[in-house]
């Protein structure tokens, strides 16, 4: 008896913004990359965020679908270095400069736009204060 097997491909595109963002009075730049990710469903993925000034205490990762505005998907405080919520981690590196997103087992529901952003500023227990940015 012969079997048929079938095996199903799905191709995510994770996009970091990808564009430097600066402020005006400090020159702050923060750099995103690699500006598009294609990844098969079910791996890991990696996203990155480098910037250049250790002024911030609060750092944070954001998610954006077509047509929709960004929504809060994950934090770390500058005292820790990492921090885990489910199938996403992010990690800081406060001596290089770098934040990362890690996405484990990749689903479709992941294939979306993603930003990070910093805050000088984190008042306990009011970190998450723009969930929806």
């Amino acid at each position: 008896m012969a079997r048929l097997l079938g095996a199903s491909l799905l191709i995510l595109w994770l996009q970091p913004d990808g564009a430097k963002s600066q402020q005006k009075n400090n020159d702050q730049q923060f750099m995103q990359n690699p500006p598009f990710l294609t990844v098969l469903e079910g791996r890991n993925s990696i996203l990155k965020c480098d910037y250049n000034k250790n002024i911030f205490e609060y750092f944070a990762w954001y998610k954006k679908y077509p047509s929709k505005g960004p929504t809060f998907l994950i934090s770390v405080l500058s005292d820790d270095d990492k921090n885990k919520n489910g199938r996403f981690t992010v990690f800081l590196n406060q001596s290089a400069k770098h934040l990362s997103l890690h996405i484990a087992a990749s689903q479709p529901e992941d294939s979306a736009t993603y930003f990070c952003a910093a805050s000088t500023q984190c008042l306990v227990g009011n970190c998450n204060q723009y969930p929806n940015l």
